[in-house]
């Protein structure tokens, strides 16, 4: 038994953006990383699913016509059925493979002006994907990533380069990724400090900026750990993470002083808006002209993954929230064993789930940003070895099948596992409509009730960031309650259950200003009861 890695492309973009000498040189690339995944006990099975030919002989039917998302996906889907992977790829960017464009659920025209998502996590639910149902693609249940070329850019070795990271890396003791170069916006270090003890840091590694630059020479000697967080701002079309205090926004860190200190097999994630944005260099809008983007510099210069957002992204100041918990998560999975894939999903569910266990449901913030993160790289890369099997397995070794064969039975149980509690997580989500007039109009009293909850800094921001009490967005939230039904006295049904229900408004404010050039927004929550009585307010920030 092995594990199986499915990897899928759009043969006719390749052709169209590669000349055959290129093709010829990731031909071989692609050989490589196949060959050394089957050492490793992984069968990788690498088609475009606009290929006739391949697609027919795993008797699946071809995409046909111009590539979209949802033809791509559909394609996947019947591979899904055949194969039964255990991990997938989507091999090249966004002009390849077309990622899907969702709309956001934060979008506000004051506030968040990011009507769209582009986003990857369709490709990792197994459900159909309905464009105008959340449901079917917000929670993913695969074990996906993506491997990046360059927009708009015919030079192989964006495929090539990392390629040969992924063929050649080896797990290590987790003491190999101690040390993180850890930065975060002075602005934000409450939620930064629980960040970085969160993935078990002291937080004295973490790095403020300001002061702290890519120049500083802290900076310098932290960029060569293999572990990277990076809790700062970032822009569109901008090879630049910016740090924060006051209205002061200097530069955290660049992609041309990234490229001499990176260390082979580093990994690493970003809360930073914008922060998995791969966009071509020479783009009319580009910042920096000719400079790379951050995130492909990390894939192009060795490291084994990135994680991060293609928008912009919700962040805790005080303590961790939204894109905190899911970068942290992931890191924290991957330190303890687990590939980058599954560490990213893991990250994924388990923030949902911690949602639903304190009794709430998540908000448009946690939605958008479920959906906007996506990992780019192998999602196979393990790079951290797990524990020596326990001695009393080992006596088993004259009737235990193969390791391979074992790992590969893990594998698959814990995707079961993992499968599962994805539908469950559905299952709670909340339906959200237009909330009645008479909610609405309690808009300025609820405003006036959630400000004593909050401190006098908060509070005093919101003018600066143009927050009016009227202003508001304001959902009536139903979120499903179910409980196992009593098949017979004393015996629980897991097929059947009595849904109930719990009925909630949520009120939101957004707010937005503009200092040295750098946008930033405030989104402020309030979750009322029925009669409109305060039950909990957050505040998160864009970063």
């Amino acid at each position: 038994m092995q594990s199986v890695k499915l990897s899928v492309t759009v043969k006719r973009q390749l052709e169209r953006k590669y000349d055959s000498a290129a093709l010829a040189k990731i031909h071989l690339a692609v050989r490589d990383w196949i060959a050394a995944d089957a050492k490793r006990g992984i069968r990788t099975i690498h088609i475009a699913v606009d290929d006739g030919t391949a697609m027919r002989a795993m008797g699946a039917k071809p995409m046909t016509g111009k590539p979209t998302a949802a033809k791509v996906k559909r394609a996947v889907d019947n591979l899904w059925g055949r194969l039964n992977p255990d991990y997938l790829v989507i091999f090249g960017g966004d002009d390849i493979v077309p990622m899907f464009i969702v709309p956001n659920p934060s979008y506000d025209p004051g506030g968040d002006d990011d009507q769209k998502v582009p986003t990857d996590n369709p490709y990792a639910s197994s459900a159909p994907f309905r464009a105008s149902k959340r449901s079917s693609y917000l929670v993913p249940d695969r074990v996906i990533g993506r491997i990046p070329d360059m927009l708009s850019d015919g030079d192989p070795g964006w495929f090539v380069d990392y390629l040969a990271t992924a063929t050649s890396w080896v797990s290590q003791s987790s003491s190999v990724y101690a040390g993180a170069y850890a930065i975060c916006c002075d602005e934000w270090k409450g939620a930064g400090v629980a960040c970085t003890q969160y993935i078990g840091e002291p937080s004295s590694r973490l790095l403020i900026s300001p002061p702290i630059s890519d120049g500083s020479s802290a900076a310098s000697r932290r960029l060569r750990a293999r572990l990277h967080m990076i809790k700062c701002h970032g822009a569109q079309l901008d090879p630049k993470f910016y740090g924060q205090k006051g209205n002061s926004y200097p530069v955290a860190l660049t992609s041309a002083s990234l490229k001499p200190r990176l260390q082979p097999s580093t990994v690493a994630a970003a809360m930073c808006c914008y922060g998995a944005q791969v966009y071509s260099p020479m783009d009319p809008a580009a910042a920096d002209p000719g400079k790379w983007p951050l995130a492909s510099t990390y894939l192009r210069k060795g490291a084994l993954g990135f994680a991060g957002s293609t928008m912009i992204a919700w962040v805790g100041v005080p303590q961790m929230m939204c894109a905190d918990w899911i970068v942290a998560g992931y890191l924290k999975a991957l330190l303890g064993g687990a590939s980058l894939g599954r560490a990213f999903l893991e990250s994924k569910q388990d923030y949902v789930r911690w949602i639903n266990q304190q009794g709430y449901a998540p908000d448009i913030a946690d939605e958008k940003t479920l959906i906007e993160f996506v990992l780019l790289g192998d999602p196979s890369i393990h790079p951290v070895s797990t524990a020596p099997t326990p001695a009393g397995r080992l006596m088993l070794a004259a009737v235990a099948p193969p390791a391979f064969a074992l790992s590969a039975q893990e594998r698959r149980q814990r995707r079961i596992v993992r499968a599962n509690l994805a539908g469950q997580i559905r299952d709670l989500l909340p339906t959200r409509a237009v909330a009645s007039a008479q909610a609405r109009a309690r808009a300025n009293k609820v405003f006036a009730a959630a400000q004593t909850t909050l401190e006098k800094s908060v509070r005093e921001g919101f003018k600066e960031f143009g927050i009016r009490p009227g202003a508001a967005r304001v959902e009536k939230l139903d979120t499903p309650l179910r409980a196992p039904v009593l098949a017979r006295p004393g015996v629980a049904s897991l097929s059947a259950s009595a849904v109930q229900s719990r009925q909630s408004l949520e009120y939101y404010w957004t707010g937005r200003r503009v200092l040295d050039g750098h946008k930033q927004v405030r989104l402020v929550k309030v979750e009322t009861d029925s009669e409109g009585n305060l039950l909990r307010t957050s505040v998160v920030h864009s970063s």
